[in-house]
């Protein structure tokens, strides 16, 4: 196992300082795209739970499956720019394709619509493939939704975002994506207090059905060290959504405080392949392999992580701890770099 000297082991408290961030704020400044979206059934706006929805390259070869929640929501996360092809497909519906176009930037509250089998003269009944909750908000919520989605993560104008995301709650008071939307607005205008009011609602109107709200929620109530109503959203989430990397990030985090380093691993590294262009995901990487000692892979965290984020403030840190983590491993002869 490798060893550092103790007079050593204090150059990597920057790190530790440097590793860890907020749970619920999305990296940015990143090349990384995402998609994310609703399963409909054609005609009558019923949300379509359990789909499977399968991201392709242009060339079709298959790159991430994923099924949709109980909302008929999914999510591909951590996407090179590009071109792609999503195919969905559901037990009594039609099979449909879609070519999505990332070159440029991400696409968020995408709809899919699939149309009814032609054997099928109803659709199943909840509790099969068919979520029992339908769209109820009107047109105009839906279209101060999809206004305020692409302010907030296209054009990264998050006041003008929280103005479309309000009048979509006035359209529609019970429209929790909306409070969740709003949540994460005010995130970014870095007021934790009105987003954690706006997460409650979108909870609480969902029911905990709704895995983004449960994870958000449960993200700032871990931040303020309210473990146990954080951790129980947290699960909840991720046991609606196990595929979402913001959920396995923050129970990566939350093991590391309880000193459960190879639960923590665990989760981070279902986070990394989940997500494998989110900087944040790294760090944490970095700070369970220094607490293994595992320093040959803390080398690699901080390189992947270089990759992603070179030159931002905490980019700069990185560099400098990575070559003195490297001096000092050089430097000690009895170090060996665990495998």
């Amino acid at each position: 196992m490798a060893r550092i000297p103790c007079g050593r082991g204090v150059v990597f408290l920057g790190l530790i300082l440097f590793s860890v961030q907020p749970t619920v704020l999305h990296a940015s400044g990143t090349p990384a795209v995402a998609v994310t979206g609703t399963i409909f059934s054609d005609g009558n706006n019923v949300r379509i739970a359990n789909a499977d929805a399968v991201l392709c390259d242009a060339g079709g070869a298959v790159l991430q499956q994923s099924t949709a929640d109980d909302s008929g929501g999914f999510s591909f996360q951590g996407l090179r720019p590009g071109r792609y092809i999503l195919k969905v497909q559901a037990n009594g519906f039609q099979s449909t394709e879609l070519p999505i176009d990332l070159s440029a930037t991400s696409q968020h509250g995408l709809s899919v619509r699939l149309r009814p089998a032609r054997n099928a003269d109803h659709l199943h009944s909840a509790g099969s493939t068919v979520s029992a909750r339908e769209l109820a908000a009107p047109e105009a919520a839906r279209e101060f939704l999809d206004s305020g989605k692409k302010k907030l993560y296209s054009e990264k104008n998050s006041q003008a975002a929280l103005r479309d995301f309000q009048s979509a709650i006035k359209a529609s008071p019970d429209f929790y994506e909306a409070y969740y939307l709003a949540g994460m607005a005010y995130l970014s205008l870095q007021n934790s207090a009105q987003a954690e009011k706006h997460f409650r609602k979108s909870v609480d109107l969902s029911q905990k059905k709704y895995a983004d709200a449960d994870i958000a929620l449960a993200s700032l109530l871990l931040q303020r060290g309210e473990d146990r109503q954080g951790e129980e959203l947290l699960r909840q989430g991720l046991a609606s959504n196990p595929h979402s990397w913001a959920g396995q990030f923050a129970l990566g985090e939350l093991e590391l405080t309880r000193g459960h380093v190879q639960l923590a691993l665990a989760a981070a590294q279902q986070a990394a392949e989940l997500a494998p262009n989110q900087p944040v995901v790294y760090r944490l990487l970095a700070v369970i392999h220094l607490r293994q000692k595992n320093y040959s892979a803390l080398l690699t965290d901080l390189d992947a992580y270089l990759q992603l984020d070179p030159d931002s403030p905490a980019g700069l840190r990185a560099k400098e701890l990575r070559a003195q983590a490297e001096r000092e491993i050089n430097s000690s002869p009895d170090t060996t770099a665990k495998k």
